[in-house]
């Protein structure tokens, strides 16, 4: 199966100022050199840290950042070379769930109004046609179409992050970036909206790229999932493989911080000693080496390479374990 989305060496770097009068200019690297596939109907999750690069990576793959340097091909189109009147009409395609669902909705237009919005700028029938399609998500989403003429301060969490699944599928896209889309509801709504996610996704086959935080819920809805680290890609490996035969050493830390209904397994875990780096100033090497309770010499001064472990070609790692270091 060919992929739907396609991304090569993709990086986003942001220049800033500092000392006196600003004349210090520093690059942050907030993605580097970061290259995965989704295919149609699949969903990879993305997981890592705060500051990792997680969200910057979703919003460079839609040009709601622009890209340093790297490609993004969606249905074989380089969204990254594309003009702004031929980008324009591919956002269709590519549609955006955010983390907190009241921030994303204006409240000073009713939720018809909000819905109603992405038809107008996209070509899409007629007035008629807009009513049946947005009666159709209300549905979909399980609302009712009374609540067109309402306004978001008027809904629960769980309610407003529906809207926003509405918002997202109304002109019927390949791929939604989903970034932290149940972070800020309750555990029994988080529930209910990730189940209406995979439902969605079953009956649309649309592509999701998944950030989160919490590895139990992107274990959940992943079919791979990718493990980023100040902003590369360190670990990439269907879900199942990954969450049982992690072959980083920050996955695995990761992976082992996650509570388990087991008293005895808090003594498994592995602890990071130190802080997370400043991504101003990275460490030489592998940027992770300074909390690796299994670095090695070679892994202060050399960055490692993507590996693709011997017994499976779906599992690539960034890691010195893993590439021929010594």
């Amino acid at each position: 199966m060919s992929a739907l989305l396609e991304v090569r060496n993709l990086s986003k770097h942001f220049r800033v100022s500092g000392g006196r009068f600003g004349r210090d200019k520093r690059v942050v690297r907030a993605v580097d050199d970061v290259s995965f596939t989704i295919e149609q109907g699949h969903t990879l999750g993305l997981v890592g840290e705060s500051g990792c690069g997680k969200s910057t990576l979703g919003r460079a793959i839609l040009r709601l950042h622009e890209p340093t340097a790297g490609q993004v091909l969606l249905d074989g189109e380089d969204i990254t070379a594309m003009d702004a009147q031929t980008l324009h009409a591919s956002r269709a395609k590519m549609q955006m769930m955010f983390q907190d669902p009241f921030a994303s909705l204006s409240p000073r237009r009713t939720i018809g109004q909000t819905l109603l919005e992405p038809l107008e700028l996209h070509p899409f029938g007629s007035k008629a046609a807009h009513e049946r399609r947005i009666a159709e998500l209300l549905e979909v989403v399980g609302l009712r179409t009374s609540v067109l003429d309402r306004y978001p301060h008027e809904f629960s969490g769980g309610q407003r992050q529906r809207i926003g699944i509405a918002r997202a599928l109304v002109l019927k896209p390949r791929l939604i970036v989903a970034d932290e889309p149940v972070s800020a509801l309750d555990v029994s709504v988080q529930s209910q909206v990730l189940n209406l996610i995979k439902d969605l996704q079953a009956q649309f086959g649309i592509a999701f790229l998944f950030i989160s935080h919490d590895l139990a819920v992107v274990q959940h809805v992943s079919d791979e999932v990718g493990v980023m680290y100040l902003g590369k890609l360190v670990e990439k490996a269907p879900a199942d493989r990954l969450y049982g035969a992690p072959a980083h050493p920050y996955t695995r830390a990761l992976l082992s911080a996650v509570p388990v209904p087991d008293p005895a397994a808090s003594a498994r875990r592995t602890v990071l000693e130190g802080d997370v780096p400043s991504p101003l100033s990275l460490p030489s090497g592998c940027a992770f080496h300074t909390r690796c309770p299994e670095a090695m010499q070679t892994c202060s001064s050399v960055v490692p390479t993507v590996a693709t472990l011997p017994d499976a070609s779906n599992h690539h790692v960034r890691c010195h374990l893993h590439s021929g270091g010594e």
